[in-house]
């Protein structure tokens, strides 16, 4: 609800799809950088003998790439990914991260790996309450993270979230959504690190579009419309703009076709 759909960039994606290896998509995004400047993007996945693979291409050159295999044993999936800057040799490619997920019942957990660092997390879910932990840990440094927590609990039509960075106490996020109708869903968050807030809503037009807005601490203003056009073409739209300057507005248009 405040995260999501609220882009400015305006650009066109490009889907295609084909049976080889039960399954391949390529996705050209071309977007507008500037009034004279437009970037391409290029996304390919594939899958052989139960492995998907999946690739980004920018037009600078960089290229990231990952591997990852579902029920390697039972509830458990591993992927490798790593990335090349555009320009750079073979040797400077970037230390692969490793990745571990955990999925039985209500438990899930994921432990994740790059170089000397390594990232862990778990939640449990429990009727309408879900806990979560996560941490790191530096072997080099031998330091372990400030680890963080998380909680949410599902009321009715409300969902309350609540997340905890560090153990100190000092940055604490909470939000709030609610379901009012169908059509309508309205939310709310706080941060206490930096004393700041948003709230939005979020409104269901008809079957094939949308429109959502929301505004924070700062004056900023941002609305968001999307509607499907076609079974396999879908527009967006977005808009911001800073109260406090007028002049600092943006807005945008993407076009995604299938």
């Amino acid at each position: 609800m405040l995260s999501k759909g609220y882009s400015t960039a305006t650009k066109v994606d490009i889907s295609t799809k084909s049976d080889l290896n039960d399954g391949t998509s390529i996705t050209t995004s071309f977007v507008r950088d500037a009034a004279d400047k437009i970037s391409a993007v290029l996304k390919a996945s594939t899958s052989f003998k139960g492995v998907q693979f999946d690739a980004t291409a920018t037009g600078a050159g960089t290229i990231k790439a990952k591997a990852s295999m579902a029920d390697v044993v039972d509830g458990v999936s591993l992927s490798v990914d790593t990335s090349l800057d555009g320009g750079a040799k073979v040797a400077d490619l970037a230390t692969p991260t490793i990745t571990a997920e955990y999925q039985q019942g209500d438990v899930s957990a994921e432990v994740s790996v790059t170089g000397s660092t390594l990232d862990a997390s778990a939640t449990y879910s429990a009727g309408d309450l879900c806990v979560g932990a996560s941490s790191s840990y530096d072997s080099s440094a031998g330091s372990l993270g400030d680890p963080s927590l998380a909680a949410s609990y599902v009321m009715g039509a409300s969902t309350f979230t609540a997340s905890l960075n560090g153990l100190s106490g000092d940055d604490l996020t909470a939000t709030v959504a609610h379901t009012v109708s169908d059509d309508l869903k309205v939310a709310g968050t706080f941060s206490s690190k930096d004393q700041k807030f948003s709230m939005g809503a979020g409104y269901s037009l008809d079957s094939t579009s949308s429109i959502k807005a929301k505004v924070n601490s700062d004056g900023v203003v941002s609305v968001g419309y999307a509607r499907k056009l076609t079974p396999k073409a879908s527009l967006t739209a977005g808009f911001q703009v800073d109260t406090n300057d007028m002049d600092s507005r943006k807005f945008g248009v993407a076009l995604s076709v299938a």
